[in-house]
C-alpha cells in the first residue's frame, strides 16, 4: 500500500510539474528569478542601511558643527568683551600719563552709576586724577547728592539717606588716581532723576571745587560722564 501511495504521489507531482511546463512555466528560471529577486533586495537593504549610516554621520557633524560655531561664538563675545575693557582702560591711563587737559589740578575722569543688582540698588564709581607732573598729595572730599520726585514733589538726598553706613561724604588721598566706589539704595517711593557730584579740595589754594550732573540711568544701563 505504501508503495502504491509513493507511486501516486510520484505520478501526480509529475503531472503537476507536466501541466505547468505546458503552460509554460519553467521552475528552474523560477528559481533564478527568485535568486535574482532575493540577490537584489540584499542590495537594496544594504544601500538602505549604508544611507543611514550617512545620515546619521552628517547629523553628528551637525551638531558638532552646530556647537563648534555656538563655543566660538561665545569666545569670540568674551574677547570682544575683554577688547573694550582694554581700551577703556588703555584710554583711562592715556588720560593720566598725557591728559588732552594738561594743567595742573585735580580732574574727574570719571563718575559713573549703574544698577548692582540689588532692589532699588546702584554702584557709583567715581575716578580721580591729577597730572603725573604734580607729585602733590590730593586730599579731599566727594559729595553724592540725588534729585527726583516722592508723589510727585521735588526732593533731594545725600549719601546719607543712600548708603547702609549713612555716611555723608566720601574722602580722597592719592598722588596720581584713585577709584572711588559705594552702593546706593533708593528709598521707597523715591523716582530719581539726577545725581549731582562734587569734588572738594581740601587745603589747596589753587585747586576749585570740582561738580558735574548726570542723569539718573534706566533700569539695566549705566550713566556716566568722563573724559
Amino acid at each position: 500500500m505504501a508503495f502504491i501511495a509513493l507511486a501516486l504521489f510520484i505520478a501526480g507531482w509529475t503531472l503537476y510539474e507536466y501541466g505547468r511546463f505546458t503552460a509554460g512555466y519553467d521552475s528552474i528560471d523560477a528559481l533564478k528569478d527568485r535568486s535574482t529577486m532575493i540577490s537584489f533586495q540584499d542590495e537594496l537593504e544594504d544601500q538602505i542601511d549604508d544611507l543611514r549610516e550617512e545620515k546619521a554621520n552628517l547629523e553628528r557633524a551637525s551638531q558638532i558643527e552646530k556647537q563648534a560655531y555656538a563655543e566660538l561664538n561665545g569666545t569670540l563675545k568674551v574677547l570682544q568683551a575683554e577688547l573694550l575693557e582694554l581700551k577703556e582702560e588703555l584710554a583711562f591711563y592715556r588720560g593720566i600719563v598725557s591728559p588732552r587737559d594738561a594743567s595742573a589740578g585735580l580732574h574727574l575722569q570719571q563718575f559713573q552709576l549703574e544698577p548692582n543688582g540689588q532692589t532699588r540698588g546702584y554702584r557709583a564709581k567715581v575716578v580721580l586724577t591729577q597730572v603725573l607732573k604734580n607729585h602733590r598729595l590730593a586730599r579731599g572730599l566727594v559729595r553724592i547728592s540725588v534729585e527726583g520726585l516722592v508723589d510727585g514733589h521735588g526732593k533731594t538726598i545725600t549719601l546719607k539717606d543712600l548708603t547702609e553706613k549713612r555716611i555723608k561724604e566720601l574722602k580722597y588721598r592719592f598722588k596720581y588716581f584713585q577709584n572711588l566706589e559705594e552702593d546706593l539704595t533708593l528709598p521707597e517711593s523715591f523716582k530719581p532723576v539726577r545725581a549731582t557730584i562734587q569734588v572738594i579740595p581740601i587745603q589747596s589754594n589753587n585747586t576749585k571745587m570740582i561738580e558735574k550732573t548726570i542723569n539718573w540711568p534706566d533700569e539695566e544701563k549705566h550713566a556716566h560722564v568722563g573724559k
